[in-house]
């Protein structure tokens, strides 16, 4: 059997801050407690050794105590303020474009402009980024574009993650409604480069393997991409997941979401040599 890796794949940028960032203040040896609010990042295998190492999940600025971690999906400004007046350490490792993000609806908003963001009503980046809007409304689809009323003048803006192609056709659609409606280019790079590397990588293989957690919105994406691509395509999250069903395939291709640790997709690769 031969193992292609798409070209990109694995953590991003704002993935690999935060979790260093964790990283730093376990080895440092620090006695305080060290929490992070959220779940660091949407990979169980990552969580379970966080929490091994001790490092706790927070949901509340009630419960925070000595180290407190903001993940990379930011937070609300509400929470923010709420976790700066208690006595903690407080370490900010929110992904700088989705600060950027945060940055631009603060300033629409102090505009006067309404804001539409499309993406997870329930991800933490959305409500976070929503935090920073008077006026806000969340789509998560073109079905929700076509529906939608809202007040000009207004900036659309969507969650780093989400899918580029349809966040464009959600664009046009709400361009054509309302005309004038500004359009901020948030998607994160990352996300279109392993889009695009699944994509060149498929040309070249007999089956694709998806590596990443099952709750991670990128990782869900580029499975999605790669059932499009007419091959036999699996979403794992570890190297015990791999199906006996590989053994009857030639060429394996990995991709992994921006939340997937090297370690994991090393331990994929090995695991696959041994069919």
């Amino acid at each position: 059997m031969d193992i292609l890796l798409a070209k990109h794949l694995g953590f991003c940028m704002g993935v690999k801050k935060a979790t260093e960032a964790v990283y730093s203040l376990i080895e440092s040896g620090k006695k305080e407690k060290i929490s992070t609010f959220g779940p660091l990042i949407h990979n169980r295998l990552v969580l379970d050794y966080l929490a091994k190492k001790g490092v706790g999940v927070i949901d509340d600025p009630k419960d925070a105590n000595g180290v407190v971690v903001i993940r990379a999906h930011g937070i609300h400004p509400d929470i923010r303020t709420k976790l700066e007046e208690r006595n903690i350490e407080l370490i900010d490792a929110t992904c700088p474009r989705v600060l950027n993000s945060q940055k631009k609806v603060r300033e629409a908003s102090e505009k006067g402009l309404s804001v539409i963001i499309v993406g997870d009503k329930d991800h933490g980046e959305v409500q976070g980024i929503a935090g920073y809007a008077k006026n806000v409304s969340i789509i998560e689809n073109m079905a929700e574009a076509e529906k939608i009323s809202i007040t000009l003048p207004a900036l659309l803006i969507s969650q780093t993650t989400y899918g580029k192609e349809e966040y464009d056709s959600i664009s046009a659609i709400l361009k054509k409604r309302f005309p004038g409606i500004e359009v901020a280019d948030s998607i994160c790079p990352a996300t279109g480069e392993r889009q695009k590397a699944l994509i060149d990588m498929a040309g070249k293989v007999d089956a694709i393997i998806v590596i990443g957690g099952k709750n991670s919105a990128n990782t869900v994406r580029l499975y999605e991409t790669a059932l499009k691509l007419e091959k036999k395509v699996w979403h794992i999250e570890s190297e015990n997941e791999i199906p006996d069903e590989v053994k009857d395939f030639s060429v394996i291709g990995i991709t992994a979401g921006a939340s997937t640790p090297d370690w994991v997709i090393k331990k994929v690769a090995d695991n696959l040599k041994r069919y």
